[in-house]
């Protein structure tokens, strides 16, 4: 399934991703030259920056690394920020990094109690 998706809505950047990582010429192995399960073995297996993730998801970018340099990032500059006399300190700076970090949601489910009797009436309805 993944290939599949691979395959139709991003072809240029797996293209690249095949020849900038294993050195296969799509071209070539449309031909023949490699079997198809060899090359949706590589192509299933592209590292992490590979261009097609990039070109699914923009914050496939952001690896963990990344992601504690950042909020190390945003967390001294929201300090110097918020320590600056308020007359003179303009603007609060802009956050870096994935855009769950910079949009400032929190990830909150919403919640209510149950007691057995009104959970089991739950688990017992149809399900879709």
């Amino acid at each position: 399934m993944l290939l599949a998706a691979m395959v139709r809505f991003y072809p240029e950047e797996l293209r690249a991703d095949l020849q900038r990582v294993y050195g296969i010429d799509l071209d070539h192995a449309m031909r023949g030259e490699h079997t198809a399960a060899h090359v949706a073995a590589l192509a299933c297996n592209l590292p992490r920056d590979a261009c097609v993730f990039e070109a699914a998801n923009p914050d496939a970018r952001w690896g963990l690394p990344e992601i504690i340099l950042a909020d190390i990032r945003n967390t001294l500059v929201g300090f110097v920020w918020g320590m600056a006399d308020r007359r003179k300190r303009g603007r609060k700076p802009s956050p870096i990094g994935p855009s769950w970090m910079v949009k400032g949601k929190t990830r909150t489910l919403d919640a209510r109690v149950l007691t057995i009797e009104e959970l089991q009436k739950e688990l017992a309805k149809p399900r879709r």
